[in-house]
C-alpha cells in the first residue's frame, strides 16, 4: 500500500510542480529512496511539463445538407471525437487538452449529403474543399506548445 502512496504523491508531484524543483522522499522500513527533480521554464526552450489547451475552430460552409466528424489527438492517443450535421455554415469550438511536452491535433471529415456541384469548405487551421456530389473532404491541423 505504501508504493502505492509514493506512486500517487510522485505522480502529483511532477504535474504540481512543473516549474519549480521538488522533493519526495519514501521510506519502506530500512530502505530510503529519494528522488529530486528540477526543471526550467517551458517548452518549447524549457523541460518543464504542465497541462494545456488549445481551442480550434472546426468551420464547414456549404449551402446544402452535410455532415462532419472529428477526432482530437494528443501525444498519448485519441482524446475527444464526436459528430454532428447541418446547412450552410457552421462554427463550431473545440477544446483538446494535453501536457506540454506534446502535440495536439484536430483531424475533421465532411460529406455533402447531396448532389450538387456546389463548394462546400472544411476549415481548421487551413482548408480544404469539394465541389463533387456527395463529395468528402478531409483536414488535420494541429498545434505545439
Amino acid at each position: 500500500m505504501r508504493n502505492g502512496v509514493v506512486a500517487t504523491l510522485l505522480i502529483v508531484a511532477l504535474v504540481a510542480g512543473a516549474g519549480a524543483g521538488y522533493y519526495v522522499g519514501s521510506s519502506n522500513g530500512s530502505n530510503t529512496k529519494t528522488v529530486t527533480t528540477t526543471c526550467s521554464g517551458y517548452p518549447p526552450a524549457g523541460d518543464c511539463i504542465t497541462p494545456y489547451s488549445t481551442t480550434f475552430n472546426l468551420r464547414v460552409n456549404y449551402t446544402g445538407p452535410w455532415k462532419v466528424t472529428y477526432q482530437g489527438y494528443n501525444s498519448g492517443g485519441r482524446n475527444i471525437s464526436g459528430g454532428y450535421s447541418g446547412a450552410g455554415f457552421n462554427s463550431t469550438m473545440i477544446t483538446l487538452t494535453g501536457l506540454s511536452n506534446g502535440f495536439l491535433t484536430l483531424c475533421a471529415q465532411a460529406q455533402k449529403l447531396d448532389s450538387s456541384g456546389d463548394l462546400l469548405i472544411l476549415t481548421i487551421t487551413g482548408y480544404n474543399e469539394t465541389s463533387m456530389p456527395y463529395g468528402v473532404v478531409s483536414y488535420c491541423g494541429g498545434t505545439v506548445p
